[in-house]
């Protein structure tokens, strides 16, 4: 039987949001980035990234697995490239400072590569690239995180969901694809845990190794698309844990256990200006050509075709107007805090 939904308003998210973080320890400044980024992705539907995970992050906080003193140091690496480091610290804050000088120097240079090492969880990684495609800069990023995966031909996991975040802006539509590059992001078992609703059985397998439609018996994910996905899984960890964070797979710290450690995950993230090559609004002007020609292709349904974003999208503005659904556990957490 699924969850009883309560339907409440960003504001209120954010503001419950940045109590709960706040109470557990984390400074109010870090606190309002991390709830901005949370109620980002309840806003488009993404629960799995929203704010039922505050209670994991307050108490990873409490138990010392988050450095809430962290600076966020950037040292520059050439003219188009800079290092983060984290310091143990809050992803969201990390990814969000990164992204904002990533764009300062794209305005300059017209390509910057940003690094962040000794990171933590950093939430949707579609709330970075909006920044970048509200600024009008095209943006890929991308990060690592612990084993949960199974590798084709494998028994265990070896590598992380491992997300991707990609946009190019148009003029008008820009195309937004958020990912994980496991069959779906393990946060979504989760959320069906959390409303006790069945998921796919390609989603996941069970201890013994076997697919399973019970997010409570879920233990590991399956890559997407087979050899085709787990060699993108692989390539995103070779440019972070391998290529800045110098930890990769079963060598970085579990999400979900040693909680007083940190994780030292890592991210990689590119952003592109899209004069860099010809005149920027030519390039838009054919990319919003490219949506305009998609969603004009016939469709099955009769509904129209749509681009990687679109359906976030018109979640977030129903949202807007209607509210946000919250299953009831998860609003009570806020309300009470417990």
């Amino acid at each position: 039987m699924s969850e009883r939904m309560i339907t409440t308003t960003p504001e209120w998210l954010k503001e419950k949001a940045v109590l709960r973080l706040s109470e557990a320890g984390l400074p109010r400044d870090q606190a309002a980035v991390v709830a901005e980024v949370l109620v980002f992705a309840d806003l488009r539907g993404v629960h799995s990234h929203g704010v039922m995970r505050i209670p994991h992050y307050a108490e990873r906080i409490r138990r010392g697995g988050i450095n809430t003193s962290s600076t966020f140091p950037i040292s520059p690496r050439g003219r188009v490239a800079f290092l983060l480091d984290a310091e143990g610290g809050m992803g969201h804050v990390a990814a969000n400072k990164a992204t904002e000088a990533a764009l300062e120097l794209v305005s300059k240079e017209g390509l910057a590569l940003a690094g962040i090492r000794r990171s933590s969880h950093a939430g949707a990684m579609s709330y970075y690239v909006q920044k970048a495609l509200d600024a009008g800069v095209a943006a890929l990023v991308v990060a690592n995180t612990d084993p949960a995966v199974v590798p084709p031909g494998g028994k265990v996991p070896f590598l992380g969901t491992n997300p991707l975040a990609f946009g190019f802006p148009g003029m008008g539509d820009d195309v937004l694809l958020d990912m994980a590059t496991s069959e779906v992001a393990l946060g979504k078992v989760l959320y069906a845990r959390e409303k006790n609703t069945p998921i796919p059985p390609t989603w996941a397998v069970d201890e013994e190794g076997n697919p399973t439609t019970d997010p409570h018996r879920a233990k590991w994910l399956l890559p997407f698309g087979g050899y085709k996905g787990y060699g993108i899984i692989l390539m995103i960890e070779l440019l972070t844990g391998v290529l800045i964070g110098g930890a990769f797979g079963p060598h970085l710290v579990k999400m979900y256990g040693d909680l007083e450690k940190q994780r030292n995950l890592a991210m990689w993230m590119l952003f592109i200006d899209p004069g860099l090559f010809r005149a920027a609004d030519e390039v838009k002007a054919l990319c919003q050509k490219l949506v305009d020609e998609i969603h004009a292709q016939p469709s099955v349904s009769g509904e129209q075709v749509m681009v990687p974003g679109e359906p976030e999208q018109r979640t977030m503005e129903q949202y807007l107007k209607e509210g946000i659904p919250l299953a009831e556990p998860v609003w009570r957490y806020l309300e009470e805090g417990r």
